[in-house]
């Protein structure tokens, strides 16, 4: 037996819930239950508004958040050390849910609780869509995926990692053909699987933030849609009732972060000042930016080879993206860096976006990143209200996870 469950009541349920946040907790200072529980009686007011108040940038300023591709020990170490705040981990419906009905949480509860090991919160990316799941081409407006089932699947994993998990990103660049199961891109038919999962998802946990799919930024083509005209035409399908955060891909292409609005075609960190003003012409400027992914190359392949930087200048644009982001978009609440993994396979486009080597020694990137990071981030609010949010929203769970004997996980495991 490797996990159960018990009923527990009231001030029980409340101590269980509260044990694995008491290590994240002590780096501030307060390790004691009872210490956390008058911080909790403080705060109390703050956890009651839920995703509302998460819509506001701390003040502390900008969230640190790095992407993170495996479920593996060394890698969640290297991010608590690199002052990241958080990691986006990608859930695999594919591998998690295999056959419609069969199961598979080994490496997410691994995931899980490594998270809350170092200290780290949790956002989840939910795709990768299993071959059972796919539909026949259909009309426009149609999904190419059994929206049924993904909202099955998006409740199931919610209700599983519920008070662990912090936020879910749903779905990862639709505007892509190559993301939307070789089909057109379709912003409607985005919107409907969007607002499915919304649904899902705050009925198993209506403390989750719900992060709409970061999208490509590209100016279309044969299998691609603009990320703007599909932003427009999302808010003009509803899409705004249906999402807490925007999510967006914050990519400059090999060009500075100060690289001007407008200038190589549109495509620069820039970018994102018209995802901005489309939120605003729709009325959803209250909204919150979060970029979940933003990075440069060290070894763009092929077509993308002209991307490439040197190390140092990852380093450079890195941090200097950081500090325009904080200090002249403060609609952008958190700021997640593609990527940090190692022992990619040779050739993979991922790998020159890593903080890391090939061989797991830091590239000029991480180093330079942290030091900015430990030197800026201390304790504040945010972090208390992470904390304690967990805590509380687990505590509202009636059935409790325990563990009993040891179950053997594989880590490092391919997604």
């Amino acid at each position: 037996m490797a996990r159960g469950s018990v009923h527990v009541p009231g001030i029980l349920r409340w101590a269980d819930a509260i044990r694995p946040y008491r290590r994240p907790c002590r780096r501030h200072g307060w390790h004691s239950p009872w210490h956390l529980l008058i911080l909790l009686t403080l705060l109390l007011p703050l956890l009651l508004l839920g995703p509302a108040y998460a819509m506001e940038r701390p003040a502390e300023g900008l969230i640190p958040v790095v992407h993170v591709l495996r479920a593996d020990d060394a890698i969640y170490r290297l991010a608590a050390e690199g002052g990241y705040a958080r990691v986006v981990q990608v859930f695999p419906w594919r591998d998690i849910e295999p056959t419609r009905g069969e199961w598979h949480w080994q490496q997410l509860d691994f995931a899980a609780r490594a998270a809350e090991y170092y200290g780290l919160g949790l956002i989840v990316r939910l795709d990768h869509p299993p071959d059972w799941a796919l539909r026949p081409a259909g009309d426009k407006g149609e999904s190419p995926f059994d929206l049924d089932a993904y909202a099955n699947f998006v409740a199931t994993v919610a209700r599983r990692y519920r008070g662990q998990v912090g936020a879910y990103i749903i779905w990862n660049e639709p505007n892509l053909g190559a993301e939307w199961a070789g089909q057109r891109p379709d912003p409607v038919a985005y919107t409907a699987l969007l607002c499915w999962a919304y649904a899902a998802l705050k009925a198993a946990d209506p403390g989750a933030t719900v992060v709409s799919a970061g999208l490509a930024p590209t100016n279309g083509g044969d299998a691609a849609l603009d990320d703007r005209l599909f932003l427009r035409q999302m808010l003009e399908a509803g899409a705004g009732r249906c999402f807490d955060v925007l999510g967006a891909h914050a990519y400059s292409f090999g060009h500075p972060p100060d690289d001007p609005h407008g200038a190589h075609d549109g495509l620069n960190l820039a970018r994102l000042l018209d995802l901005r003003e489309i939120m605003k012409a729709h009325g959803e400027g209250g909204k919150p930016v979060w970029i979940t992914e933003i990075g440069w190359t060290t070894d763009g392949a092929g077509a993308h080879a002209w991307q490439t930087v040197s190390p140092e200048q990852q380093a450079a644009y890195l941090m200097e993206a950081w500090r325009l982001i904080a200090e002249e978009w403060p609609w952008v609440q958190v700021l997640t860096i593609w990527n940090l993994s190692q022992g990619l396979p040779a050739g993979d486009e991922m790998a020159g976006y890593s903080l890391l080597a090939a061989d797991g020694s830091p590239k000029p990137a991480y180093d330079a990143m942290r030091a900015l990071l430990t030197a800026e981030r201390g304790p504040g609010a945010a972090d208390w209200i992470e904390c304690l949010t967990k805590a509380w929203r687990r505590a509202q769970i009636a059935e409790i996870p325990i563990l009993a004997a040891d179950e053997i996980v594989h880590l490092g495991d391919n997604q």
